[in-house]
């Protein structure tokens, strides 16, 4: 079943984007038993999502877990990952023995750090994926191809449960805070010579700096801040165990960012 495929240049009038609230209709039809999967690309085709009978629209990071773990075998050749996508990765990767390689945002540093560590699988938390040295660049139509064949191995609502068996859930959110694009720099140089020692009550465990900041805690929680290549704004991320703990740390990031733009 196909939706959405008549030729039209101006896309409905919405932007061609495979996100949640624009593919209402492929969401209704997968939960009706009408597919036993969805799969949605941008209008170039570099990005996919994935919709699933239970779960709805599959949020990237965990997309890019499961494909992951469906192509991998044991002592696996490493993920690359963005700095802002969820640790989810990292976990089921460490399950198959891959080392996991850190970047900024941007597919061209995940482009590159693929070729760098001869990687198995790229992604960022945007819904753009590559595979090993098929194409320095997203792909996703081969991506929901490979999306496809894991459905037919084991449904892709199972293979998540089997992930949150192993290793609990994970919640990630994100805010923006405003800055004008001159005062970016100033900002984060500010945030560099103040990192706190704890956030939201938990000790911080490790400080990443590929990107703007990520502060990791001792609970394996973390906060990002980091600033936007496209708008006057600071983009503050966070992920934790439940959607609560990542208000607090949401929360705890915007009154450590906001005094510091004039």
């Amino acid at each position: 079943m196909r939706l959405r495929c008549e030729l039209d240049p101006e896309f409905g009038g919405t932007p061609p984007e495979p996100e949640a609230e624009r593919l209402e209709a492929l969401i209704e039809t997968v939960a009706d038993g009408e597919a036993d999967i969805g799969i949605a690309n941008d209008g170039d085709a570099d990005r996919v999502a994935v919709v699933t009978p239970e779960g709805g629209f599959l949020d990237p990071s965990l997309q890019y877990a499961v494909l992951f773990d469906h192509v991998a075998g044991e002592d696996a050749a490493p993920a690359v990952r963005t700095v802002s996508t969820s640790s989810v990765v990292d976990r089921v990767a460490e399950d198959h023995g891959a080392e996991i390689v850190e970047t900024a945002v941007g597919f061209k540093w995940v482009a590159q750090a693929m070729a760098d560590h001869d990687a198995l699988m790229g992604g960022e938390e945007s819904g753009g994926y590559g595979l090993t040295s098929h194409l320095r660049n997203k792909d996703g139509v081969l991506v929901g191809l490979l999306a496809a064949a894991a459905e037919v191995e084991q449904s892709v609502d199972d293979r998540i449960a089997d992930i949150r068996d192993r290793h609990g859930r994970i919640v990630q959110d994100r805010i923006s805070v405003a800055c004008p694009d001159e005062q970016k720099a100033g900002v984060l140089d500010a945030l560099s010579g103040d990192i706190p020692d704890s956030l939201a009550g938990t000790e911080v465990d490790r400080v990443n700096d590929v990107d703007g900041f990520k502060l990791t805690l001792v609970d394996d929680s973390w906060l990002l801040v980091r600033p936007s290549g496209t708008e006057p704004k600071l983009r503050v991320y966070a992920e934790g165990p439940d959607e609560e703990r990542v208000s607090e740390l949401l929360a705890a990031g915007r009154e450590l960012v906001e005094p510091l733009v004039e």
